[in-house]
């Protein structure tokens, strides 16, 4: 049975909450630098944003076959005409349907030739009508039409491979992160490494770099002669975000958000908020999650080493990501240590100031956030994966 449906909209929105303060934004500058200060909570007004309980349109579900059935989606974009791109991450396809959720075609295919994928990431827009993917294994950028024909494939020279592609900026180039990974002599624990934003030219040539951040946090193990990496627990992470020419970088230790243009920082949001500690509850749910099924003794134990209340930190992260919508506007999810429930967004408008925040529904991963409508991935009953489509209301 094809996992495609239209759904009856729905007349209830996930409409933004009112905080229970009255408090508004603050802006001062310091050494040219414009510094928006929001309180904890604001009073929502009537220019926020409203969210459709019901998707408008629903790709995939248990019942799904072929091209219907996803399985980890790594992005995914709405075209001009309605329409939907998918980058389905087991397959290292993409696919296109229409606005009806009806599969047009398919491009690309596991593999490391032009218009081939090892790891694709997520797909970004080159333009108004073609659309980008970059693969970090082959450190390979494709460029494909919004009608879903391969355009070409570019080899980003000087690039090693890894990496993540941000976006496109206003000038034409595209924003690259990279990574460095583990390296031979690398001691075990806690680390953070930096994250470099280079920029690339249309062509794949790299430019220059905007500047290094500190990565995502992870935990390094030396078993022997090898080296493991994994995620640190309640790890700390900057996150990035491309809107027009300006790139928005966050570090979730903290509740500021650097707003760069042209290289240079222009402007810092940031907001009160009050830490929450994580308590030995909190420790034991997620240690039982990275166990699983398990049963190495050294896993185990090293598990055990890693969880010492002693060797984590006193609080959560302040936040868990950071996108910027069509209109500029920064949308910031709320932190949770398991993904299963809804996400609340705070949103600010163009200049900063935090307009109100807005629960998702239970499950939604933000792909896209358009003028009109989300686009993301959320899962059926049966933990099956589904591309959805919420409208969006701006003005409330």
């Amino acid at each position: 049975m094809k996992r495609w449906a239209w759904c009856v909209l729905a007349v209830a929105v996930f409409a933004c909450r009112e905080g229970s303060g009255v408090g508004s934004s603050s802006v001062r500058d310091s050494s040219g630098v414009q510094i928006v200060s929001n309180p904890a909570t604001v009073r929502g007004d009537s220019g926020c944003v409203a969210v459709d309980t019901v998707p408008t349109l629903t790709i995939g579900g248990a019942d799904a076959e072929g091209p219907y059935d996803l399985l980890r989606v790594f992005g995914a974009l709405r075209l001009a005409d309605g329409g939907v791109v998918v980058l389905n991450g087991a397959t290292s396809e993409l696919r296109f349907f229409n606005g009806a959720g009806r599969h047009l075609r398919t491009v690309g295919r596991w593999g490391s030739g032009p218009g081939e994928f090892r790891r694709p990431g997520a797909p970004v827009w080159f333009g108004t009508d073609t659309l980008v993917v970059y693969d970090t294994w082959t450190a390979r950028a494709t460029l494909v039409s919004a009608r879903g024909a391969l355009l070409k494939s570019v080899r980003i020279e000087g690039i090693a491979g890894g990496g993540e592609l941000l976006g496109r900026l206003s000038d034409g180039s595209l924003l690259l992160a990279i990574t460095r990974g583990v390296t031979e002599g690398t001691e075990p624990g806690v680390r953070r490494d930096p994250v470099h934003l280079v920029r690339l030219s249309g062509e794949g040539v790299v430019r220059d770099t905007l500047g290094s951040f500190r990565g995502p946090e992870v935990a390094v193990q030396i078993v022997g002669s090898s080296t493991a990496m994994t995620g640190a627990p309640f790890s700390r992470r900057t996150s990035f975000a491309v809107g027009g020419d300006r790139v928005f970088v966050a570090d979730n230790a903290e509740y500021r958000v650097r707003v760069y243009a042209n290289g240079r920082l222009e402007r810092i949001t940031e907001k009160s908020v009050a830490p929450v500690p994580i308590t030995a509850s909190d420790i034991e749910r997620e240690k039982a999650q990275r166990r699983g099924s398990g049963r190495d003794p050294s896993w185990l134990a090293w598990l055990d080493r890693l969880y010492q209340r002693d060797r984590l930190p006193a609080s959560f992260p302040v936040f868990g990501g950071i996108t910027v919508d069509a209109e500029g506007w920064l949308w910031v999810r709320a932190y949770a240590p398991s993904p299963g429930g809804g996400f609340a967004w705070d949103i600010f408008d163009a200049s900063g100031r935090l307009r109100c925040t807005c629960q998702l529904p239970s499950g939604f991963r933000v792909r896209e956030v358009g003028r009109d409508h989300l686009l993301g991935v959320g899962s059926d009953a049966d933990g099956v994966e589904q591309v959805r489509l919420l409208r969006l209301r701006r003005g409330g």
